[in-house]
């Protein structure tokens, strides 16, 4: 899939999108943490990107008619979907409570399973972003085109990071993380992954978060590196050095470009740039 034109909206006005898809994710991503089988690194409870659905999906649980749950940003709604991307059940946000939301996950899910949940469907904890809806307020899809436009970063960050992991062996499978609500993709550098000294490097888009408001991609080396005398990087990146170490490139550095190609190849040049300077800055460590 080609990459689709950023740019319609501006990247600073799309918070408030952004934090209600976060905040509805949580709902979607309750029914891995309980019916899907658990793995070491919690992927249960992760997000693939779906370009045909437009929206993030969970993995296939089984039961009585076997469904995957999901959350689609344009024309936002929860859905639950079959193993094809059939539709089974649909709930838009718009004028819905997060209690709401809940209530509808547990009730469809149950009824699609066959089983009941075996307690109460997670929420999220006092260290997530603060927003009106998580406080009882309806969801509100005031701006279509903000939330069609926050999923048009997933879908080119998919795309671009796809490729990143293609290129990359020992790169994992790129998934969206719902307490962070990032997609990423971890390229293991060290046979043991596991280990507390394990080297990495970690590639991903934010659609924001509290340090920056407006959409970014970043590569994050682990260990943190010594943060003198970091390599320049390509595409427009800058490093972040305050309370994390890693390359950077915010959307509104390269959304402006004059075109979709020009968007997709100054994120392309990021990414490739900054996945060689942290190499070269771990093999030093």
């Amino acid at each position: 899939m080609d990459w689709e034109t950023l740019g319609a909206v501006d990247p600073r006005s799309l918070v408030d999108a952004r934090l209600q898809l976060h905040w509805a994710a949580q709902a979607a991503a309750a029914v891995g943490k309980q019916l899907l089988p658990g793995q070491p690194d919690y992927s249960e409870q992760s997000f693939t990107w779906d370009g045909q659905l437009r929206a993030l999906v969970q993995g296939l649980v089984p039961g009585r008619r076997p469904f995957r749950s999901a959350i689609r940003f344009a024309d936002p709604a929860l859905l639950f979907v079959d193993g094809d991307g059939s539709i089974l059940r649909e709930l838009s946000l718009d004028g819905r409570t997060l209690d709401d939301l809940y209530e509808w996950v547990r009730e469809e899910g149950e009824q699609l399973s066959g089983d009941s949940f075996p307690k109460a469907l997670e929420r999220p904890g006092e260290d997530f972003p603060v927003h009106p809806v998580g406080s009882g307020a309806p969801f509100a899809v005031s701006d279509p085109a903000a939330f069609a436009e926050v999923g048009r970063y997933f879908a080119n960050a998919d795309r671009a990071l796809q490729a990143v992991a293609a290129q990359n062996p020992g790169a994992s499978p790129v998934r969206c993380w719902p307490h962070h609500f990032d997609i990423a993709t971890l390229i293991g550098l060290d046979k043991d992954a596991h280990s507390e000294t394990a080297r990495s490097i970690g590639v991903g888009l934010s659609p924001g978060d509290g340090g920056r408001a407006e959409p970014y991609f970043y590569v994050t080396p682990w260990p943190y590196p010594e943060t003198r005398d970091l390599p320049p990087l390509a595409g427009g990146g800058i490093w972040n050095t305050e309370g994390w170490v890693g390359a950077v490139l915010e959307a509104s550095t390269f959304a402006g470009s004059a075109s979709n190609g020009g968007q997709g190849r100054r994120v392309a040049e990021l990414l490739d740039s900054a996945v060689a300077a942290c190499r070269r800055l771990l093999e030093g460590s």
